[in-house]
This record gives C-alpha cells, sequence and structure tokens, in this order.
C-alpha cells in the first residue's frame, strides 16, 4: 500500500505542459519551487526558463530518479525533504507545481503563510477543492481570507487521461498571484472574516449589528436584503473587502470584538481534534 504522502498522478503530457510554463511567464529571473516533483517532467520544463528550480520529494524511489536525470543541470537543486517541513525561501518565489492531492489544504496554508515570499504560483489540484479557494458555488472561510492578499483564477482544466494514474476526479490548474497589502488591515480583516464564519445558530445579520454601527447597518442589512443573504457562506469575498472598510474605521468598542478571533478559533479547532483522537 502506497503511504498517503508519497501518493501522487503524475502529468504526462509534455506537450501541453509546455505551453502552460510559457503561459506562467516564469523567467531567468525565478527562484521557482516544484512540490512534489515525481519523475522531474515539471522540474525539466523549468529549467528551460528559471534561474533555479527548486524541486522537492520526499518518495525516495522517484528521487532515485531525480538524481540520475538532473545530474549535471545546475540550475535545479533536489530536496528528499518533507516540503511541510522545510523553511521557504527569503527572497521571492514563484511555484508551478502537481501537488500531492492529499496534502493540499497543508500546503496551500504553508505557501500563504504570512511571512511567505511567494509572488505567484500555479498549482495542480482537485477541481473540488479549488472550488473552496474561489468561494465558488458558495463562499468559505479561506476563500474571503486569501482574497485580501491574492488574485486566484482557474486557468486550465486538464483530460484526465494525462495523469498516471488516471484519477477520477477533475483537475485543474490553479493561479494564485499575491498583491501587495498592509499587514496590520490584514490581521484584522482576518479575525473579521473568521468571527463572522464562526457565530453558531444565527443570521449573519445579527453577527454585523455586532461589528457596525447603526448608520452603517441599515446599508449592509439592504444588501443583505437586496440579495436574500443570510448565511456568511452567501456573502461574495468582494463584499466581505469592501465592508471591511467601514468595520475598521469603528473604533475599539467594535475592533475589540474581533481582534485575536482566528488565532483563539484555530486554538479550539485543535484543541477539539486532540480530544477527538484521544477518545478514538
Amino acid at each position: 500500500m502506497v503511504d498517503i504522502k508519497y501518493s501522487q498522478n503524475l502529468y504526462t503530457n509534455k506537450t501541453h505542459l509546455q505551453k502552460l510554463v510559457k503561459l506562467s511567464r516564469i523567467n531567468s529571473n525565478d527562484i521557482v519551487l516544484d512540490i512534489g516533483a515525481g519523475t522531474g517532467v515539471i522540474t525539466e520544463e523549468l529549467s528551460k526558463y528559471a534561474k533555479q528550480v527548486i524541486a522537492y520529494e520526499l518518495d525516495p524511489k522517484y528521487f532515485e530518479v531525480l538524481k540520475k536525470r538532473f545530474n549535471n543541470t545546475p540550475n535545479v537543486i533536489l530536496k528528499n525533504e518533507d516540503f511541510l517541513d522545510i523553511q521557504l525561501p527569503q527572497k521571492e518565489f514563484k511555484i508551478f507545481s502537481n501537488i500531492p492531492f492529499s496534502l493540499t489544504s497543508d500546503i496551500i496554508n504553508k505557501i500563504t503563510d504570512l511571512d511567505s515570499k511567494f509572488v505567484e504560483a500555479f498549482i495542480f489540484l482537485q477541481k473540488e477543492s479549488a472550488k473552496r479557494y474561489l468561494g465558488k458555488p458558495k463562499n468559505t472561510q479561506i476563500s474571503s481570507i486569501l482574497s485580501f492578499r491574492y488574485d486566484i483564477n482557474i486557468i486550465e482544466e486538464f483530460n484526465p487521461g494525462d495523469f498516471k494514474p488516471v484519477p477520477n476526479v477533475d483537475i485543474i490548474l490553479l493561479k494564485l498571484k499575491a498583491r501587495s497589502f498592509n499587514k496590520q488591515d490584514y490581521l484584522l480583516y482576518r479575525d473579521f472574516v473568521t468571527y463572522v464564519f464562526n457565530q453558531m445558530n444565527r443570521s449573519v445579520l445579527d453577527t454585523f449589528k455586532e461589528l457596525f454601527t447603526y448608520k452603517q447597518l441599515k446599508y449592509v442589512k439592504q444588501y443583505l436584503e437586496e440579495n436574500n443573504y443570510s448565511k456568511p457562506t452567501d456573502i461574495p469575498s468582494g463584499y466581505y473587502l469592501d465592508v471591511f472598510q467601514k468595520f475598521k474605521l469603528n473604533g475599539d468598542k467594535y475592533i475589540s470584538r474581533v481582534e485575536g478571533y482566528y488565532l483563539r478559533n484555530i486554538k479550539q479547532h485543535a484543541h477539539r481534534e486532540k480530544v477527538h483522537r484521544t477518545r478514538v
């Protein structure tokens, strides 16, 4: 049985891959990460354009293949390490990678960490997972949070037959492009969104009543009623970004209600998971 850490659907269509790498506009100034490099098909194509390719492959069998394949390729650095345990480059970098699908959430969390310096990523994902980051058809907490820092789009839908083994799900290429942001605003926005998404057994309007002045709430209520929005998942990310600009001007009375909520929520979830594991 294959360890889930090593499980990968390798991409085999080299001709189409060439077009996609050209589309990415990766160039001789770029450091590019290939996470879960497999047999090196993507790594090889990236090495034709990038200043440096850092290829991570944990499976020892594939890593031996990579060592032979790139023995004389000076701009390729091979890492037989768990990507989730490594320190990300301290310089700006890009990502072009067919990642292990079972680790999607962990990898996205790592590369979008607050201190991450990645500027652009092209990531092979299961389409259902990608919808979570796009916030479609229903919005999600993670989509709303990431929208503050990134433009996120699907730029390609793959033919499942171009993978080995052939997946029984649809695969897409997701692009994340970083944009400049104010760190202090982002931290407060992250708390704001997490607070809204985690209030139980109430409508989103009830939650907003705690966060906005009477005058502001009139316009918020009008927007929600016009669009028939009652849950946090109904509201598109763009509106969270807009309404946050009003919220952050409200002063300590309102800001203190959400400040630090994101980290507290993470600790609570970690505690629940620990209790659950103990009981099992």
